[in-house]
């Protein structure tokens, strides 16, 4: 019994000597320069109540610049000192970041910006101008931020088929993520191997068994592709295309010189394919994911709920996909099925080796 309270009392003591540690935080000035009547310095001002919400650090101040000439002229002397272009409002000043505009993009990057200084040590160049001890040689948190915004972007940015690269950063996560999920699973490479293991699937005589096979395929393809992005091994990429391409030389040769390959060793195949077409999904449409949940100051269940709702989006399409190239398959003549399975598979080698 005294064990189980020393226990306690240990426990308890690590308690309160971690956990202030933990959430202390540096103060935040934020600074807004804005103009009355000025529709987007109101949206912003909105935003900022919601932000200080958030974090507990964080002090607002507000200078008012299209009627108060000594407030336009501090505005001008921090663009001067700092050899920033301010040529308008809303401007937010966060630490040494300057951030000018309101929209979804700066309303995110105010939000970052407020997260990394509430972590890092920082100059607050409003009020040291204010003081006159503004020295730019000594600005070096900045470069910090910029170059963790940076650092960000290559993680969020993603080259959508046929358009330009979009950065996800800057979206809301509840259109951002779904997008995300429907790109993952409809790449073309792993778009052209759902409908190849959909083409396998239909080999199989039994109903039942194209059923079930189907079913368990899409969950190892679901499956494979969470480990894929969990452990980013680059080597199973050109293992599991080196497999693919063998396993569908293998169902053209078959269908040239009429083999009767096994019951079970079909389904092994049917198995196989499912688990290596998960493993060959874009890991970058998961990566981008992940850093948009955790970006956000978020509960663990409201990450759960996120993640889930990206999970959602991605096997929706491959639903859709294999349902679309399945059923249809009946009503195509054993002669025609006979040629769309094996050009399928002759694209699938050619897919492999040049994509």
């Amino acid at each position: 019994m005294q064990k189980k309270i020393k226990y306690l009392l240990f426990v308890l003591v690590m308690f309160l000597i971690v956990i202030p540690t933990a959430n202390a935080k540096e103060e935040v000035n934020l600074y807004l320069f804005w103009g009355d009547g000025c529709p987007h310095c109101e949206a912003a001002q909105e935003y900022l109540e919601d932000l200080q919400k958030e974090f507990d650090n964080l002090k607002i101040t507000k200078y008012e610049v299209w009627h108060n000439e000594d407030n336009n002229q501090l505005m001008k002397k921090i663009a001067s000192e700092t050899g920033k272009s301010i040529t308008g409002v809303p401007v937010t000043i966060i630490g040494e970041t300057i951030i000018t505009g309101f929209s979804i993009p700066t309303e995110h990057q105010i939000q970052r910006a407020v997260a990394y200084y509430s972590k890092t040590k920082h100059h607050d160049i409003v009020k040291e101008i204010q003081e006159g001890t503004y020295e730019e040689e000594k600005m070096q948190s900045e470069e910090g931020f910029l170059k963790q915004e940076e650092k960000l972007s290559e993680k969020t940015t993603i080259k959508v088929p046929f358009l330009k690269e979009i950065d996800f950063k800057n979206y809301d996560s509840i259109t951002a993520i779904p997008i995300l999920g429907v790109l993952a699973s409809l790449s073309l490479p792993v778009l052209w191997l759902i409908i190849t293991f959909s083409s396998i699937v239909s080999i199989h005589k039994e109903k039942k068994t194209r059923i079930r096979l189907l079913s368990l395929g899409l969950l190892l393809i679901t499956g494979s592709s969470i480990l894929s992005a969990i452990l980013k091994i680059e080597s199973i990429d050109w293992i599991c295309r080196i497999g693919i391409l063998l396993i569908c030389l293998l169902l053209v040769i078959n269908k040239i010189q009429e083999l009767n390959l096994s019951d079970t060793l079909l389904k092994s195949i049917t198995i196989i394919i499912a688990i290596m077409i998960g493993w060959l999904t874009p890991g970058q449409y998961w990566s981008a994911a992940n850093e948009i949940i955790n970006i956000q100051s978020l509960s663990i269940v409201v990450e759960i709920l996120y993640n889930l709702y990206f999970f959602i989006s991605y096997l929706i399409p491959y639903i859709v996909i294999l349902l679309i190239c399945y059923i249809p398959w009946r009503k195509v003549s054993k002669e025609h099925q006979y040629l769309i399975q094996l050009s399928i598979w002759i694209v699938s080698i050619a897919m492999i080796i040049f994509i």
